[in-house]
């Protein structure tokens, strides 16, 4: 069974997310992550409680891993030079006006 403690300090984190909005100043940005916030809580709420009722045969949502799923890259993206006109990666048109392809996204 998933560790009670660790839904509950996720949903205190929540909480204390939740006070935090009243530092928002502009009322429909406050107002939007208020819904975003409260809406997390009710899922948290939902799933301890079926975390509860499934009991052991269900695995901890949460794993600690020895490392990074995602290992950030230390090198820096550069454009490609390309024949004019055409995108290098799928030969789409393009303008001469930006840096990547608008259909395939390289640049």
């Amino acid at each position: 069974m998933p560790n009670a403690t660790d839904i509950s300090r996720f949903q205190r984190w929540l909480q204390a997310e939740l006070a935090e909005t009243a530092n928002i100043e502009d009322s429909n940005e406050r107002d939007r992550r208020r819904l975003q916030i409260e809406i997390a809580i009710a899922e948290a709420i939902r799933f301890g409680e079926l975390i509860e009722r499934l009991g052991d045969s269900v695995a901890a949502p949460f794993v600690d891993r020895e490392s990074p799923t995602r290992v950030a890259s230390q090198h820096e993206v550069a454009p490609t030079p390309k024949e004019e006109g055409k995108c290098p990666a799928c030969g789409a048109v393009m303008s001469q006006d930006i840096e990547f392809c608008p259909v395939c996204g390289e640049f």
